[in-house]
């Protein structure tokens, strides 16, 4: 069973594999983070952190008062 601090890396990952397959283009508009933690079923912090680590990474980028894309 994978430690709940790692929830975050598991949907980051899937979010991951839908750009991967071209399934989420350049420029799309991702989910809120608060729609996010409802269609997951996490917690707002999980979503932030899902979020954070592909932006880390530099797959999506966040735009002030906007989203992520």
């Amino acid at each position: 069973v994978l430690e709940r601090d790692h929830l975050y890396v598991e949907v980051a990952e899937r979010i991951e594999k839908l750009i991967e397959k071209r399934s989420l283009k350049v420029g799309d508009k991702l989910l809120s983070v608060r729609a996010l933690s409802k269609e997951q079923g996490i917690s707002l912090s999980t979503a932030f952190q899902a979020y954070y680590h592909l932006e880390s990474k530099g797959l999506i980028e966040a735009r002030p008062q906007s989203g992520y894309y």
